[in-house]
This record gives C-alpha cells, sequence and structure tokens, in this order.
C-alpha cells in the first residue's frame, strides 16, 4: 500500500511502498536476438543447413552491435541450434534436426517447471487471441486466414510453417500488439513436441482445428473460438 505524508491537512507524494519488492528481468539486446533467431529455427523458416547472414546483415537488421551479436550467437551455438565456423569461407549454420531436438530435450529435462509454465502462459495467450480474433476480425483478416492452405510438399518446415501461419494470422485478426508479441515471444523461448511432429498422420487433426476456429471467427462468436 503507497502511504502518503500528511502535512497541513494536504497530501504528500508516496513515501513508501509497503509491499515486496519485484525484481523485474529486462531482456538484453543480445537476448532478444537469441529469441527471435530461435523462433525462425522453431517456426521452419530458417531450416537445418541453412547459412545466416553476414554478421554485418544480421547486426545491421536488429540495430544492434556487432559484438552483441556475436554473444547472441554463441549462445545459440552452445545450445546446438548453430554450427559457427571461422576463418574467409566461415559463418553461421543451423545445425542438423536430431541434434537441435536432442539438445533441445536436455534443456527441457533440467527445466521442467520453466517448460510447464510456458505452456500454460502459451495456452492463455493462444486460447485469448482466439476470442478477440472472433470479436473483431475484419474481412481482409478473413481473407487472410483463408489464405493459410495446407502446403503441398509434407515436409517439418513447411508444416511447421503452415500451422505458424494460422496462427500469426489469427494473432494479426485480434488486434492487439502486445498479444501478438507475447505469442511471438513464446514460440522463440518455447519447442513444443507436436510442433516438431507435426506430420501427415497429423496433418488432417490439424487442419480440422484450423476449420473449427476459423468458422467461429467468421461467425464472431468468441467463445467456440477460444475452445
Amino acid at each position: 500500500m503507497l502511504h502518503r505524508m500528511q502535512s497541513g491537512g494536504t497530501s504528500a507524494a508516496p513515501s513508501l511502498y509497503d509491499g515486496p519488492v519485484l525484481h523485474i528481468d529486462q531482456p538484453s539486446a543480445s537476448e532478444i536476438a537469441e529469441r527471435y533467431l530461435r523462433s525462425l529455427i522453431f517456426s521452419g523458416q530458417l531450416a537445418p543447413g541453412d547459412k545466416l547472414p553476414s554478421e554485418r546483415e544480421l547486426a545491421a537488421h536488429f540495430g544492434i552491435a556487432r559484438i552483441t551479436l556475436r554473444a547472441a550467437l554463441r549462445s545459440l551455438e552452445q545450445y546446438g541450434f548453430l554450427v559457427i565456423k571461422i576463418g574467409s569461407k566461415g559463418g553461421a549454420w543451423i545445425n542438423d534436426a536430431a541434434t537441435i531436438r536432442s539438445r533441445w530435450e536436455d534443456w527441457m529435462t533440467a527445466n521442467k517447471d520453466r517448460i510447464r509454465e510456458m505452456l500454460e502462459f502459451r495456452r492463455v495467450v493462444e486460447v485469448q487471441i482466439a476470442a478477440l480474433a472472433a470479436e473483431r476480425r475484419t474481412a481482409r483478416d478473413l481473407k487472410l486466414l483463408a489464405a493459410v492452405e495446407v502446403p503441398g510438399t509434407v515436409s517439418r518446415p513447411t508444416l511447421v510453417h503452415w500451422h505458424f501461419g494460422f496462427h500469426d494470422a489469427l494473432a494479426k485478426a485480434a488486434h492487439n500488439r502486445f498479444l501478438e508479441e507475447a505469442m511471438i515471444s513464446v514460440r522463440g523461448e518455447l519447442f513444443v513436441p507436436t510442433d516438431w511432429d507435426l506430420t501427415r498422420h497429423r496433418i488432417h487433426d490439424v487442419e480440422g482445428l484450423h476449420g473449427r476456429i476459423l468458422d467461429a471467427v467468421r461467425e464472431k462468436d468468441a467463445v467456440r473460438a477460444a475452445e
């Protein structure tokens, strides 16, 4: 509770905060760059074997110093997501899929509580996005959602890109940039095995789910969209 010092019957500015001290961790520039690159890997936009742009290009893209970018790349290399080679023909490449999954499973095992919290956060965000999209969608939003079609070529990058593409369009239809940023943030932090295993035997189930959400959004049924 904020206490105000009384002086001559008037209230002064708050002087004390009677409560716990809150420690808010703000991500550094290198952490933000790392999360963004990780989200591209998990969405399939950066596939195993792909080479990243040069340090100069990446640093300019993020608006950060090259030394700051290197910290992000070194962290991704340490976790096993990147392979970095030094020299005139050097650069940074996305590691192979098996290594990425293996290293992430190690991380998941060591961070079970964090994974549980992120899964809970993701569910809350996705439900709220679907409900708001149903309430606020425009005709243009519906066109963008309907345009996200199942890819003809079945591979992890194409299927995950399709799956995330639908949810990206849904987030834009919610017209809340904080929720949209939250979804992108948790995607960069969380690798969900069901996203990895989005293969042909599940594609019809996921396509059906997308269809039901789209129908609810089209009919502006927020309750059904959030189910």
